[in-house]
């Protein structure tokens, strides 16, 4: 971690400072509490560049716009794929379900099996349909109990996994579990 750069985002707070400030890329400055002079107030609900709750129309669409705006500055992030590049089938995953998933493919040692790892999972990046199609069969592996990225992928590309591999009790995969759990799946 030593080589990443650092960017601090953190502002110090003037008198008149907006939390929400509707702003062209649709970022606004981030105060912390009790640095600078100016109150910093958030809420979860719609809220006023100031972080006031409102239930006004145009505030509400201004903001919502202001949210939209973040996008423009979007950059896709490329699933990491570990594996042949002629697979039949693809494990999807995102998240903390990497470690384990990698090192039990590599326990495997199968060669017509790809682990596709999502970094970022919305907005899907431009090569996951790509990606996917390849696959004769698709196994997802989340750390949930509905399958949640499985869900945004087939909402937005029309793509189901066949087989879905969930732990949801709170604590996260072994690599032994996988192995047994892929060795299933595979058949």
């Amino acid at each position: 971690f030593s080589t990443l750069p650092v960017s601090r985002h953190i502002v110090q707070t003037k008198h008149d400072y907006k939390r929400y400030a509707i702003t062209e890329s649709g970022i606004s400055p981030r105060g912390i509490p009790g640095y600078g002079e100016g109150l910093v107030c958030v809420d979860s609900d719609e809220h006023t560049e100031e972080g006031r709750i409102t239930e006004d129309f145009d505030v509400r669409i201004a903001m919502v716009d202001k949210r939209l705006r973040k996008l423009r500055a979007y950059n896709d992030v490329a699933p990491t794929v570990i594996g042949p590049k002629d697979y039949s089938h693809l494990l999807v995953c995102w998240g903390s379900t990497f470690g384990p998933l990698k090192e039990a493919v590599g326990q495997l040692k199968d060669d017509k099996i790809a682990l596709a790892h999502f970094s970022q999972v919305y907005p899907l990046p431009k090569q996951t349909e790509s990606l996917l199609r390849q696959a004769k069969k698709l196994i997802l592996v989340e750390n949930n109990a509905t399958g949640q990225f499985g869900d945004l992928i087939k909402r937005d590309l029309g793509i189901e996994c066949s087989e879905k591999i969930l732990k949801y009790n709170g604590l996260q995969f072994t690599v032994e579990e996988l192995v047994d759990h892929l060795k299933g799946a595979i058949r």
